[in-house]
């Protein structure tokens, strides 16, 4: 259900220029835009009030060249103003030996002027591959820091199966928390108009156990997941559509909650 081994860190490269000029791919025009969001992103306003950006993707991309070298971000509260040219700083989690999927993961700290003066972000997000620059912009509304932040992700397995999990990043341990049981994730997926078809945890059963809530150091990233194969409480295929996911590590005294749409058939 989990694994949180990080093999290896990858140092971005920093690219200089405004929203317009970008990046030298952008500038020679061998950048190419995509309407959809590449990566998972989630920006939290700090205590010190700068912004931190952070997202959850795949190593590799459905496209030529794939393996993702680097990812850069053009950020401002406007679009008319995404100045501000950053570099994010990334790792891949998950085990290759384990036969579990990877994810690349990354973060980086807008603190300039125009971050603690927003009230919220456009992002113009390059993913920079051997072989192509694609580019997606998103407005971000920024959420409060907690104690644990959980980024939400999918990935496609195979056409009939499709991973939901999460990425979650200790800030601080707060006092008191704990797991009440061996049930360490939880994922609850429900259609349109809001009626839930799986669960991860019906029909199951779990220790009842006091257990902590990894991960326990501070900015140390762990990596939960459970596999999804379309199919409902009672055992029956799903129809195709998009459907909402719950991600929830079920710690007291609160539980953390995120969500993600989940397209299905897998993308």
């Amino acid at each position: 259900m989990k694994a949180h081994v990080i093999i290896g860190f990858v140092c971005c490269l920093m690219v200089a220029g405004c929203a317009a000029k970008y990046s030298p791919q952008v500038r020679s025009q061998k950048a190419i835009r995509v309407s959809d969001p590449i990566l998972t992103m989630k920006a939290v306003r700090l205590s010190d009030s700068t912004v931190r950006l952070s997202f959850v993707g795949p190593p590799a991309l459905r496209s030529k060249g794939r393996a993702i070298r680097y990812v850069e971000v053009a950020v401002g509260p406007t679009k008319e103003t995404m100045v501000d040219t950053l570099p994010f700083h990334t790792m891949v989690v998950g085990s290759p030996e384990a036969n579990t999927i990877q994810n690349i993961i990354g973060d980086v700290t807008w603190d300039t002027k125009a971050a603690i003066l927003s009230t919220s972000c456009w992002v113009d997000v390059g993913v920079v591959t051997a072989e192509e620059h694609l580019i997606f912009l998103q407005h971000l509304e920024y959420e409060d820091a907690l104690p644990m932040e959980l980024t939400p992700f999918t990935n496609a397995v195979s056409d009939t199966i499709v991973e939901v999990g999460a990425m979650a990043r200790r800030i601080y341990v707060p006092p008191g928390e704990y797991l009440p049981s061996s049930e360490n994730f939880r994922v609850v997926i429900s259609d349109g108009k809001g009626r839930v078809v799986y669960r991860s945890d019906y029909g199951a059963s779990f220790l009842t156990l006091i257990t902590t809530v990894e991960p326990q150091t501070p900015n140390q990233v762990q990596r939960y997941a459970i596999p999804w194969n379309g199919r409902d409480l009672e055992g029956s295929a799903v129809p195709d559509g998009t459907y909402r996911a719950d991600v929830i590590i079920p710690a007291n005294p609160k539980p953390y909650v995120a969500f993600i749409e989940v397209p299905w058939p897998p993308k």
